[in-house]
């Protein structure tokens, strides 16, 4: 049977019925898309700590092998970071429900406004995980914003920026949408609303 898959550029998302752009809400909140932008960008001058940062993250995309291929229709590539209990977590262990990776930093202000509508997509929806990435920061750190915020999905660390680099990840939240086949439907650069997740969920099981 040949599989629907939606082609979501990192721009735009094919919905069922038309096309839907997921920076629409950036038209709708068009005074702040500057804003968005700068507290969004990974080359923000957010500290010492986050400019090193950046620059690791700018070096492995230098490298030729640091960066493999990524295509939307294809497998999403794989990958295994620690969580915060320091067990293995995969990409692929998700196998068999819809996976959201939200790329983000608890520096991020944006990511900080998603984080609760994150929660909330991931618990009324079984056959969602919200798997989150956090990019280059201190287990500690984490751990505190996590246990503040109570949020329940699973976090893993990205500790060497490796992970972001391979799905070419250039600002803070950036979210991609993978099926329950493991196939890469496409990524959201910037912060999404809750109700722009629902949408783009219903659209991904629409297409099914």
């Amino acid at each position: 049977m040949k599989k629907k898959i939606l082609l979501i550029g990192l721009a735009i998302v094919v919905l069922v019925g038309g096309v839907f752009y997921l920076t629409a809400f950036k038209d709708e909140n068009n005074d702040n898309n500057e804003d968005i932008a700068s507290e969004n960008s990974i080359s923000n001058n957010v500290g010492e700590n986050v400019e090193e940062e950046e620059e690791v993250i700018e070096e492995e995309k230098e490298s030729e092998t640091a960066v493999p291929d990524i295509a939307i229709g294809e497998l999403a590539p794989d990958f295994t970071l620690l969580d915060l209990n320091g067990e293995e977590v995969s990409l692929s262990d998700f196998r068999g429900k819809y996976v959201l990776i939200n790329f983000w930093a608890t520096w991020c202000k944006y990511c900080d406004l998603e984080m609760p509508d994150l929660d909330r997509l991931y618990e009324e929806n079984e056959d969602l995980v919200v798997l989150a990435v956090n990019v280059m920061e201190e287990k500690d750190l984490v751990d505190k914003y996590i246990e503040e915020g109570e949020y329940k999905f699973p976090v893993v660390l990205d500790k060497e920026g490796k992970v972001a680099v391979t799905y070419l990840v250039s600002a803070f939240p950036t979210s991609y949408f993978v099926d329950k086949e493991g196939v890469l439907l496409g990524g959201v650069p910037g912060m999404m609303t809750y109700d722009q997740m629902n949408q783009l969920l219903n659209g991904i099981r629409g297409n099914e």
